[in-house]
């Protein structure tokens, strides 16, 4: 991740490196999601992509707000998102998505205190043969039982 604020010019070489065009929209919504300190595509940030792109703000807001990995509201330093497609369904996900709320005392939805923390349910992350899956950012863990839930979770608390 990058500072806390990302510069236009950050964000206008996030928008190149990543196609610059509008059939890149979504990869570049996630680039530039990933860079922001809050995990989120903000106001100022759909109206460089608008313009960079000749698409309306509107348009980019509905495209960002369509999709459930893209945010547009900040978000907790880390985000589990428990995958909860058949696969995972049937391997537990629900099981684990308990475990998950149980170590940080939240909800589905919901961040913890400090901020640090939430979790939410995402559908197929790809991970079919290792669920039930948690994907934190770009990562995927897998073959989850409740004490690798909890060494995840304290790994991610203690490397901040």
């Amino acid at each position: 991740m990058m500072d806390q604020t990302v510069s236009q010019a950050e964000k206008l070489k996030i928008i190149k490196e990543n196609g610059g065009r509008q059939e890149n929209i979504l990869n570049i919504l996630l680039a530039l999601q990933s860079a922001s300190a809050e995990g989120y595509i903000d106001a100022e940030t759909i109206a460089l992509v608008a313009g960079e792109l000749s698409m309306t703000e509107t348009k980019v807001f509905e495209i960002a707000s369509f999709y459930a990995m893209v945010y547009t509201k900040p978000q907790a330093r880390f985000v589990l998102e428990v995958c909860n497609s058949t696969p995972c369904y049937f391997s537990k996900s629900d099981e684990v998505a308990g475990w998950v709320g149980d170590e940080l005392g939240v909800k589905p939805g919901e961040a913890t205190g400090d901020g640090l923390f939430s979790f939410n349910f995402t559908p197929c992350v790809g991970a079919c043969d290792i669920g039930p899956v948690i994907k934190v950012r770009d990562e995927v863990y897998g073959n989850l039982t409740r004490d690798k839930v909890g060494e995840l979770i304290r790994t991610l608390r203690d490397g901040q």
